[in-house]
C-alpha cells in the first residue's frame, strides 16, 4: 500500500504564482507529461508531474487503479492518495491558482476525481479520457465548481479511448451546467497542439 503519491517538481520563472498538475495515463509514469513544460512555456509556475502508485506487469508503466476481481476496480486508496497530495498542495496555492491536467486514464481521473474536490480550481483539462459509470444518472462535479473552467480534448480518430467518450462526458458535464468546453482535434491517441493552445490561454488569464 503507497504511503504517498510519487512526484517530479520543476519550477518555470522566479516565482510560483500557479500550480500545474499533470497526471500521465496507463502503463505511463511521472515523465509522461514532461514534454508539456516545455511545449506550453509557461512561466512562474510549479510544475507536479504526479506518478500512478500501482505497477503494471510488473514494471511495465503505472496505473492509477487496478482490477480486484472481474470489472472490479480499486478506487478508494487511489483516491486517499489524491486527496492527501492536493490537501498540501493547497496549503501552498490558492486554489483557484491550481490547474489540473490529464491524459487518457488521467483524464479519468480528472473527470471522477479532481471535478470532486471541495475548493475551486483555476481549471481542469481532461484529455482523451473517459468516464468510469458513463450511463449513470449521477452528480458529475462538486458545486465549488459549477464555475472552474472544463476543456475536455479528444483526438477525432482516437484508436484507443474512443472519441464517444469525451462527447458524452461533455454532454453529461453541460446537462449539469457545468462551465465546460469540448475540443476535438485531427489524430490519435495523442494530446493535440490546437488544445494545449487553448489550456495554456485559460491558465494565463
Amino acid at each position: 500500500m503507497a504511503v504517498k503519491l510519487q512526484y517530479d517538481f520543476h519550477q518555470t520563472g522566479n516565482s510560483l504564482d500557479k500550480a500545474i498538475v499533470a497526471i500521465h495515463g496507463w502503463q505511463g509514469d511521472r515523465n509522461s507529461m514532461r514534454p508539456l513544460i516545455k511545449s506550453m512555456k509557461i512561466q512562474n509556475a510549479g510544475w507536479y508531474l504526479l506518478e500512478a502508485p500501482y505497477t503494471v506487469n510488473e514494471g511495465d508503466g503505472w496505473s492509477w487503479s487496478y482490477e480486484i476481481s472481474d470489472g472490479n476496480w480499486e478506487i478508494d486508496e487511489p483516491k486517499r492518495l489524491l486527496n492527501n497530495f492536493f490537501s498540501d498542495l493547497f496549503k501552498k496555492y490558492t486554489s483557484k491558482n491550481v490547474y489540473v491536467l490529464g491524459f487518457s486514464q488521467g483524464g479519468l481521473v480528472c473527470l471522477d476525481f479532481v471535478l470532486f474536490l471541495d475548493q475551486p480550481l483555476g481549471g481542469v483539462f481532461p484529455i482523451a479520457g473517459f468516464l468510469r459509470q458513463p450511463k449513470m444518472d449521477i452528480e458529475r462535479f462538486h458545486p465549488c465548481q459549477k464555475n472552474t473552467p472544463i476543456l475536455i480534448g479528444h483526438g477525432k480518430d482516437d484508436d484507443k479511448v474512443p472519441v464517444k467518450a469525451s462527447e458524452n462526458a461533455y454532454r453529461l458535464l453541460k446537462k449539469q451546467e457545468a462551465n465546460v468546453e469540448l475540443l476535438l482535434y485531427n489524430g490519435k491517441h495523442k494530446i493535440g497542439m490546437d488544445y494545449m493552445k487553448k489550456v495554456k490561454k485559460i491558465i494565463q488569464l
